[in-house]
């Protein structure tokens, strides 16, 4: 495992090493030492003296030169990597010191990828404020400690990095983001290193964790239970607090918050004594352990050291004909195939395999990805023998080859981050050429004026304002196929849709509503007053017949869609591949108008891309609404402003009190918060949640609130719901995805890994990779998810997971499914009316009552409804909001997420979080932007920032003022032949003032 951990100010850091010696007194264990590039420039090298130590730490060089300000500055990081508890107990309690050994020569391995890769300083020479640049040096000092805080077993090594780095000549801070933002990588580097060592002593290993974490087997969990006191003292704060170990963030926060002060122990030899005598009370020694590791190690031929793990591999003649098909059959394009694969050794093969996992893994959920995720990635798969050398010799191989693309440097250094695939890229040019397409041939489907006309009736019951109004007679009379009209949220885009619809009605034309999800798909039909469907039903409903372009499912599709405008509603939400395929089947179909709507500035697909903000900055034909009408306070005005650009430090001094640090309690006072508000006042304020672990706890919160009130009645129910389990088709593909206890759906006809269509339980994960299934009559059924075409990208087989909730009368529940036959649909809200033995009663969003009876489908696809996560909040508007966010969800404390919480109410929020100033430092780090191939290799620039923005405007604004997301006319049409684009039409009668064209 490793933590990381800032070092406080020279001065403090100095005072608390002298008096705790714990880093550098007599009792740190056995081992003290210096390492890293700049140690060695610095002239020190062996142990660490105490002197030089707290020197370093204040600025202060050997040869007496200071580095800035000794009071001032900060001192450093300390690193803490810690071996797996059964390693520790193997080393300590059965005596192997190999592993000792193992340990330190893998943290140093680590630490020196670590400082070829994310030491860094700055430059002054373009930026006043300092720009990046790695410089290849660090100074560290390694000590080694034995014992947790609670005198347990724990080999242990401090890695405390002085907080300097040598710029060219000069010495400096060292700029850390890097080494902060990537600790996760660099544990995985880490587990990685420690487990082949470990294996190669002899030893077998089990995974344990996400980032690789393993231990090793013949290891009780009992005795690593035993020997895991600080462990234990976390879990049991956790429930005392009512919650269990399955919050991650809540247990590192108790972590932080209980920690003993380290002690210094005179008799070390005392203590091990007492640490065998513990083991021995539980029938464990770990000698046998030791013994049986050192005689695979002894078994093994001197020249061959692989032979014993081959040898147990193909320990049978069958083992060794199915191993040799699996090498030889090509399946898989990123990795080698055929009689290639024989000449590989089991490391290099599995390098291959991991990396070709991490960027199926990564690319389907972005279009380009950086380099060092699709390390962190291939590690954490836990592949025995792969390490980040071999890893990233195979990124390199790849992109000899041509199947990773190295994105263009941002940065001053011109070091390369990110890379992409060519499918990625030739993905996006092919929406860019669909629009291309679709220039000049939409039609006009009313002239200007009559749109006008239309849209603003005289005595219309809701008039539009002045955006509204252009922005609807641009999409009415363009000729062209695709129109976008790029919205701020609260623009009034619903009403603008309601408007085009009835301004066409007299043509003989009907608009049809399409979005992501269902709860905006039933907002279009009862607030735009339309029809509406997903986005995916319909793809799934034309794609095939466009596709074909004849025959009966072409004219059948066409026949449908006759005198139809499509509406797009939420567009920032809809991936590559979707959009692609939407506007593919416009212009197949020869549909006459598709209107994308959305806000670019907040959230964006889950999966791959960002296909609305790539569009924009093709100069497609559209209009702007800036202007929300939802705010009518002043102050959320002001936020929603201030988010908008990215002046989170604004609008959190706007908020101010209202921005409320609660520590470790920060949910069960957000809770509180909304259980003291009138019931009037809780149907007009909204729960935000940022994930779905706070999600979960808000609800389980609220509902204990409202069972004590007496809001909810009676004994209730226990269910067993079904949650899908959000894992991408490549992790499907790994046997350690799968837990007993899960299901297994397996749709349409296609047959993955042989499974007939069905549902299945999962009954077992065996050692050799196969998942054995129990199907709805019982049959058992097993496969082997690595014979999942890794080529296939069709959904047909998904995960779920069950879990117990207790639901009562007077509940509010949301569907997590469809059953449109009875018109229940994902996300939608409910009440639950009564619970009999005929079975529970609930009354839908439409005010219709539906008896559930007992085994009915809808009672586990069914959650509580209180909080809500961002994703279902956009396109909802409450007068009201209580937010729940903390600064260690580093993915979901973004600048996107924290935009759309603020602009979703009308006239308040209140934010709980763990501390106030932690969370913006977060929210300011992570802009939680999704990625373009194009934008990535230099093709586009899709985004900019505020300060780019005013600095080539000329602007003498301040960048508050400055809209990081207009359109950059130096990114549009970058490449005009590679997309075969037509010059875009001229329009008239349509005022000039309300028409970005980007020219």
């Amino acid at each position: 495992m490793l933590s990381v951990a800032p070092v406080r100010s020279a001065g403090g850091a100095a005072t608390y090493f002298a008096k705790d010696d714990y880093y550098a007194g007599e009792h740190a264990s056995e081992v003290s030492a210096w390492g890293g590039v700049g140690a060695a420039e610095l002239g020190l090298a062996g142990e660490v003296d105490k002197a030089t130590f707290e020197n370093l730490l204040k600025g202060k060089l050997p040869d007496g030169e200071q580095v800035g300000d000794p009071e001032r500055r900060r001192a450093g990081l300390d690193l803490t990597f810690s071996m797996p508890k059964s390693a520790s107990i193997l080393a300590y309690v059965a005596g192997d010191e190999r592993l000792l050994s193992a340990h330190m020569l893998s943290v140093r391995e680590t630490m020196a990828w670590v400082e070829k890769h994310f030491a860094e300083g700055r430059t002054y020479a373009d930026n006043p404020k300092g720009d990046p640049v790695r410089t290849g040096n660090l100074a560290y000092a390694i000590f080694q400690h034995d014992t947790s805080r609670k005198l347990d077993p724990q080999a242990h090594l401090h890695v405390v990095i002085a907080n300097l780095t040598k710029v060219g000549e000069r010495w400096q801070a060292v700029h850390n983001d890097q080494l902060w933002k990537n600790n996760s990588i660099i544990g995985s580097v880490y587990h990685a290193a420690l487990r082949t060592r470990i294996e190669a002593l002899g030893y077998r290993t089990e995974l344990s964790g996400k980032h690789g974490q393993f231990e090793i087997e013949g290891v009780a969990t009992s005795v690593i239970r035993q020997f895991s006191q600080r462990r234990e003292d976390i879990l049991a704060k956790a429930a005392e607090l009512g919650r269990g170990a399955d919050r991650p963030a809540l247990l590192r926060e108790i972590t932080k918050r209980t920690r003993d002060d380290k002690i210094n122990l005179e008799d070390r030899e005392a203590l091990r004594a007492e640490w065998r005598e513990r083991a021995a009370g539980l029938g464990f020694d770990g000698k046998a352990v030791v013994a049986s590791a050192e005689e695979r190690v002894g078994g093994a031929s001197p020249h061959r050291p692989g032979f014993e793990a081959a040898r147990q591999l193909l320990s049978s003649a069958g083992e060794l004909a199915r191993q040799l098909r699996d090498w030889i059959r090509p399946n898989d394009p990123l990795v080698t195939n055929g009689i290639g694969r024989l000449g590989m050794s089991h490391e290099r093969l599995g390098a291959e395999m991991a990396v070709a996992s991490a960027i199926r893994i990564l690319g389907q959920r972005e279009a380009a990805f950086p380099i060092h995720e699709v390390s962190r990635t291939a590690l954490d798969l836990g592949l025995p023998g792969v390490t980040i050398d071999l890893v990233e010799e195979r990124v390199r191989q790849l992109a000899d080859t041509g199947q990773l693309i190295f994105g263009k440097s941002a940065r001053s250094d011109g070091t390369i981050t990110h890379v992409t695939t060519p499918e990625h890229i030739a993905e996006e040019r092919l929406l860019l050429a669909e629009i291309d397409a679709g220039r000049g041939f939409g039609g006009e489907l009313l002239a200007s004026d009559i749109a006008a006309q239309r849209l603003q009736p005289e005595g219309a019951a809701r008039p539009l304002g002045q955006e509204q109004l252009e922005a609807g007679i641009l999409a009415l009379s363009s000729g062209d196929r695709v129109v976008v009209i790029q919205g701020v949220a609260g623009a009034g885009k619903t009403t603008l849709i309601s408007a085009m619809a009835d301004a066409l009605k007299p043509e003989g034309r009907q608009v049809l509503g399409l979005a992501q999800a269902n709860k905006m798909v039933t907002m279009l039909r009862d607030e735009a007053g339309i029809p509406a469907q997903t986005l995916s039903s319909f793809v799934h409903e034309h794609l095939r017949g466009a596709n074909a372009g004849k025959g009966e499912e072409f004219e059948a599709s066409r026949a449908i869609l006759k005198n139809t405008v499509l509406v797009l509603d939420e567009a920032s939400l809809v991936a590559n591949k979707q959009m692609n395929d939407l506007v593919g089947i416009a212009n197949r179909l020869g549909i006459n108008r598709l209107v994308m709507i959305g806000d670019r500035a907040q959230l964006q697909p889950i999966d791959a891309g960002k296909a609305f903000s790539l569009v924009q900055s093709h100069r497609p034909t559209m209009a702007r609404m800036d202007v929300s009408l939802r705010q009518r306070t002043e102050h959320m005005k002001a936020v929603a402003a201030l988010s908008r650009v990215g002046q989170f430090p604004g609008a959190f001094r706007v908020l101010g009190e209202r921005v409320v640090s609660a520590g470790l309690d920060y949910r069960e006072a957000a809770a509180r918060k909304w259980l003291e508000l009138s019931a009037e006042d809780r149907g007009r304020t909204a729960l935000y949640a940022s994930g779905r672990e706070t999600r979960a706890i808000l609800n389980e919160m609220v509902q204990d609130g409202l069972k004590s009130e007496g809001v909810l009645r009676g004994e209730g129910q226990a269910l067993s719901r079904i949650e899908t389990v959000h894992v991408t088709r490549e992790e499907l593909r790994y046997a350690r995805t799968y837990r007993p206890g899960q299901l297994v759906d397996v749709i349409g006809g296609s047959r993955p890994a042989g499974l007939e269509h069905g549902h299945y339980r999962v009954v077992d994960v065996t050692p050799t990779g196969r998942v054995v299934l129990r199907d709805d009559n019982g049959r058992k059924h097993s496969f082997r998810p690595d014979r999942l075409d890794p080529n296939d990208q069709r959904e047909a087989l998904t995960l779920s997971a069950r879990e117990t909730i207790r639901i009562h009368e007077g509940e509010r529940i949301r569907w997590t499914a469809n059953d449109k036959a009875r018109g229940l649909y994902n996300s939608a809200e409910a009440q639950i009316l009564a619970i009999t033995r005929e079975g529970v009663e609930v009354r839908t969003s439409e005010g219709v009552n539906i008896l559930l009876a007992p085994g009915d489908r809808m009672l586990s696809r069914l959650g509580l409804a209180y909080a809500i996560n961002m994703h279902q909040a956009q396109g909802m508007t409450s007068d009201h909001g209580i937010g729940v966010m903390h600064s260690g969800e580093r993915q979901l404390s973004n600048q996107r997420l924290t935009h759309v919480m603020a602009t979703r109410v009308r006239d308040d929020i209140t934010i709980f979080t763990n501390d106030r100033d932690q969370l913006l430092r977060a929210i300011e780090a992570n802009p939680g932007d999704k990625t373009s191939a194009l934008e990535q290799i230099g093709e586009k620039v899709v985004e900019r920032s505020a300060n780019a923005a005013a600095q080539r405007d000329g602007s003498t604004k301040s960048s508050a003022s400055a809209d990081p997301f207009a359109i950059d006319p130096a990114s549009l049409r970058v490449d005009p032949e590679k997309h075969g684009q037509a010059p875009s039409p001229q329009l008239t009668h349509v005022p000039e003032k309300t028409i970005e064209l980007g020219l």
